[in-house]
């Protein structure tokens, strides 16, 4: 009879399948398809690339800018220049035109400041003089004449005969057709001298 023997018994005894790894994997070749260090290289280019992009899109923006200012210049020099000429013929004109009006309004008062000196001259009471006689006939909706003088006397006789010279100018045939007022502006005490100083005003028609 054959003597049964155990399945462990019957095989033979080998080495074990186990060796020492003796690789240094930081000195070994990287054997990937695409390596690491291509994706860091196309990462770092791209990120430079769009830089620079970003900084020549900026300076192309800033010379159009810098372009569009100095154009902007340029025009409001010539705008200014322009614009002063047109300033200095308008003032130039403005004056021109004020001569004017005052000429045509000149020719217009019935009455020049000759006549009308001569027109006080000749009913001057005694006991007045006068001192300045002003013409403002440049409006003609507002044209007058006016007189300062003095009167001599106490103030109640200074006053008396300044209202009977007023009212004698306003009673003047030739006065009443060219004035439409005659007013007594003020009647003062001449600080100077026994005097009573007066301002009348005669507004023309």
């Amino acid at each position: 009879m054959l003597s049964l023997k155990k399945k462990s018994d019957a095989l033979p005894l080998t080495a074990p399948l186990w060796h020492p790894n003796f690789r240094d994997f930081e000195r070994l070749p990287d054997t990937k398809v695409v390596r690491t260090t291509f994706f860091i290289n196309t990462a770092a280019i791209a990120a430079a690339a769009g830089m620079l992009l970003w900084f020549g899109y900026r300076e192309y923006d800033n010379h159009n800018i810098g372009q569009q200012i100095a154009e902007a210049n340029a025009q409001i020099e010539a705008n200014s220049k322009q614009n002063e000429e047109a300033i200095r013929q308008s003032k130039q004109f403005a004056d021109e035109e004020k001569k004017l009006t005052e000429a045509t309004a000149f020719m217009q008062v019935s009455i020049t400041p000759l006549q009308f000196i001569q027109v006080l001259g000749e009913t001057l009471p005694k006991d007045i003089s006068i001192d300045y006689v002003d013409s403002r006939i440049n409006d003609p909706k507002n044209s007058q004449f006016q007189i300062r003088g003095r009167v001599a006397g106490s103030p109640d006789m200074a006053s008396g005969i300044t209202s009977s010279y007023v009212d004698s100018l306003r009673a003047d045939e030739r006065l009443s057709k060219v004035f439409s007022a005659v007013t007594l502006n003020r009647l003062d005490r001449d600080p100077a001298g026994g005097f009573m100083v007066f301002e009348i005003t005669l507004k023309i028609k």
